[in-house]
């Protein structure tokens, strides 16, 4: 598959007896999931494979129910249980000030022009995102940093040159687990 592919839920269940899916939105709000017509289903994006979507509606606080085009019974929708949902970077639309959390991964991040590393990853932790930082390979201690993701830390996030500006507020060292 050419196409970037990325992952904004999981099924993680079958309503009723005609393949109806429940599925777990990462999107924001919840429903945002819904605004795909093509979804693709698959552990990995590499394994994905596109299924129209016939019909999306809240179902929970973050949860959905989905009917897909071809998957007509419960016991095709029982075989994507715990299948990742996957959907084109392409249409994902991203305001000048958002970013897509995958796109954020692999950027080194500064301190005052001074590397401490680059983003591992970005998490959820219910009152604010968590930037997830590995130190880079020259560092005197080699370790995490697990960073707000706010405009009080995240100083500057530059796209095209693949690096963000955090700023260390005070007691931020406790932010920092170090590696043996």
């Amino acid at each position: 598959m050419t196409d970037t592919l990325i992952c904004v839920g999981t099924v993680i269940g079958v309503h009723g007896l005609k393949g109806t899916l429940i599925v777990y939105s990462d999107t924001r709000p919840a429903s945002g999931i819904a605004g795909y017509s093509c979804w693709y289903l698959g552990m990995t994006a590499d394994t994905a494979k596109a299924y129209p979507v016939s019909r999306c509606w809240q179902h929970g606080n973050k949860g959905m129910l989905v009917e897909l085009e071809d998957v007509t019974t419960r016991t095709q929708a029982e075989q994507l249980k715990k299948i990742k949902i996957w959907v084109s970077a392409d249409e994902i639309e991203v305001d000048d000030d958002e970013y897509l959390w995958e796109a954020l991964v692999g950027c080194d991040v500064y301190v005052e022009d001074r590397l401490i590393g680059s983003v591992l990853a970005l998490e959820e932790y219910g009152a604010q995102d968590i930037l997830v930082v590995k130190t880079s390979e020259g560092a005197a201690v080699q370790g995490e940093w697990m960073l707000p993701f706010t405009e009080d830390v995240v100083q500057l996030v530059d796209m095209e040159d693949r690096r963000v500006e955090v700023c260390l507020l005070d007691g931020m060292d406790a932010c920092f687990t170090p590696k043996s």
